[in-house]
């Protein structure tokens, strides 16, 4: 589905990965099984909303919670994912989880922790993804470590509301208070309401498998 891409990355990688500046970073793990407009529609409306600086796509090595059926290669991933953000020079595809053998967010969460006290982290999630939350490693220590955002997404807005998952995040804060999220005890989350924009991996791949389908006729 995702075909071997090539492009420069000089855009796409942190100026300096030492994380001693002081920067206000959102991070947003997942498959990007494949990275589409969704994704930088939840990077943009974080940015605007919660002031940030950068996004930081991690693109997941394996997702213990989705069939490897129909997933491409980590390589294809995060190609593509850079590649349809080239022009977003906020938006930083890394292969952290890869590189640094990170199989679950608990123990990203932990190693982002411990390496910097002057970067503010806060972990963004579509409200797609909450229902699901609770079957995480170790949520609560996510949610005691860094804040979380949930941005809205198509069809899951009443689902999330009525998550039973709510209670994991912590205290919520009202939207007019999203930019001071970094200065409240954790745990801490924001619900962040914007137009909302019909696209998801899965329905990319289903549309995929009919075009396929079509020309095979």
């Amino acid at each position: 589905m995702i075909k071997n891409l090539k492009a420069s990355f000089k855009n796409n990688m942190p100026l300096c990965f030492s994380y001693f500046r002081k920067r206000k970073i959102g991070i947003l793990g997942g498959s990007f099984n494949p990275a589409h407009s969704g994704h930088i529609h939840i990077s943009n409306t974080a940015k605007i909303n919660l002031g940030l600086d950068e996004i930081w796509w991690l693109v997941a090595p394996q997702n213990r919670l989705k069939s490897n059926i129909g997933m491409e290669s980590f390589k294809k991933r995060l190609s593509y994912a850079r590649i349809l953000t080239s022009k977003y020079h906020y938006i930083k595809v890394l292969d952290l989880e890869e590189k640094n053998k990170l199989y679950a967010s608990y123990k990203t969460v932990k190693f982002l922790s411990s390496k910097s006290q002057t970067v503010k982290f806060i972990w963004l999630m579509g409200s797609d993804i909450l229902d699901n939350f609770n079957k995480w490693l170790y949520p609560s220590f996510i949610t005691k470590k860094i804040p979380v955002a949930v941005i809205s997404r198509p069809g899951y807005i009443s689902s999330f509301t009525n998550s039973n998952n709510i209670p994991k995040l912590g205290k919520r804060i009202k939207p007019s208070k999203s930019k001071v999220i970094f200065l409240k005890k954790k745990p801490i989350w924001i619900f962040i309401k914007q137009k909302l924009l019909a696209v998801s991996s899965s329905e990319i791949r289903r549309l995929k498998h009919l075009n396929n389908m079509d020309s095979k006729k």
